[in-house]
């Protein structure tokens, strides 16, 4: 609640000074003005229902809206947002209609005065991008639809209901999660989807694919076989990194370790400091019966060969967008695997458990700092 109270708020506009300012400020500004601060942010002024004040509306996908109550002088009273809607102290509040467009409501009084209400500005057509469909490694489509800068969402059709994979927030912070037993990975810069299947195996050698944790949408390929262990760090585009094997088992550099890398049980240690720092450990899969060490590896085949492949498939660009909300409980069958540490990053003020007992499937993304390598 704010700290200002009606009363302050009238003495402080019944000052002659700021009465002076309000008339000033009414003779040589228009009642309204907008401004862009930024390719998906825009403000509105208008003038407040306490005289000689005004109220800065703004509109941002990222953030939702915003409304700061401002003194004659520009400096923010009371501000009402998203979280925190309503202030009634100061007579303000924001109403977001489920579906529709967010509204400002003022008014200087308390008890049945009416409300005076005022849309936000409305937000350019280039900030809602049409949406791009891509086919996951199992044939699957995920629609992708973008709201604001690096900002983006793939969802897709489970059982009959619109469930959203992965979400990004900002333009360097790509998003990875597992879903259906694939690992699949969102871009932030273009919306961009890769996906892999978490678990492959060609012949007698077997892949698995664990998280990063050096930045948003890496992962990691852990691959054993008859010539030992071997781990390939990779980007939100599935391309090769830092690599560790049975010959070179660690890369202080990059942060990655193979712990046993001679033995029969491997595993591997990942961490973004160096010193004293603790490795998160992750172990590699066993090898397949009769696949001991010195083995040779046989060739894959058919969908065991398919299997193994990684692509990235090509976008079709869809003739309009499509807004998907996710409705019902989470479709059977889907499987949503949280990676990293952070629990709170698809919903504000939720966590993944959270989302998904509220009916909204969501595959966790992770939201590490970028450029720790």
């Amino acid at each position: 609640m704010s700290t200002y109270t009606r009363t302050s708020l009238r003495a402080a506009i019944a000052t002659g000074a700021v009465a002076t300012a309000a008339v000033a400020g009414a003779l040589l500004t228009p009642a309204t003005a907008f401004a862009q601060s930024g390719p998906c942010q825009v403000t509105e002024k208008i003038p407040s229902a306490f005289g000689g004040m005004s109220v800065s509306l703004t509109s941002d996908p990222g953030t939702g809206p915003i409304a700061v109550l401002r003194d004659a002088d520009g400096k923010a009273v009371a501000t009402v947002d998203r979280a925190h809607p309503t202030d009634l102290a100061d007579g303000i509040k924001i109403e977001e209609p489920k579906g529709g467009a967010p509204v400002f409501y003022q008014r200087s009084q308390g008890g049945d005065t009416a409300w005076q209400s005022h849309a936000f500005p409305a937000l350019p057509k280039s900030c809602t991008e049409t949406g791009v469909t891509y086919k996951l490694v199992d044939g699957e489509s995920v629609k992708v639809t973008k709201s604001g800068p690096g900002q983006y969402s793939a969802v897709a059709a489970a059982g009959g209901k619109s469930v959203t994979v992965l979400q990004t927030r900002a333009t360097g912070w790509d998003a990875d999660g597992f879903y259906r037993g694939m690992h699949v990975t969102l871009s932030s810069k273009t919306g961009q989807v890769y996906s892999e299947y978490t678990d492959s195996r060609s012949g007698c050698i077997v892949s698995t694919v664990v998280t990063s944790v050096f930045h948003d949408g890496g992962s990691v390929k852990l691959t054993i076989g008859p010539e030992g262990p071997k781990a390939v760090l990779r980007d939100s585009a599935l391309k090769a990194g830092a690599t560790v094997d049975r010959a070179h088992p660690s890369d202080l550099g990059a942060g990655v370790i193979i712990e046993g890398a001679k033995s029969a049980t491997p595993k591997l240690g990942q961490r973004t400091q160096g010193g004293s720092a603790p490795y998160t450990y992750s172990a590699f899969p066993e090898l397949p019966a009769g696949c001991a060490s010195g083995t040779p590896a046989k060739a894959a085949t058919g969908a065991t060969a398919a299997a193994a492949k990684t692509p990235a498939n090509a976008p079709v660009q869809n003739g309009g967008q499509t807004t998907v909300v996710p409705k019902g409980a989470v479709a059977a069958g889907a499987e949503f695997q949280q990676g990293g540490s952070d629990t709170g990053v698809l919903v504000a003020g939720g966590a993944a458990t959270a989302a998904v007992a509220g009916g909204i499937g969501f595959v966790a993304l992770r939201r590490r700092a970028a450029g720790r390598v």
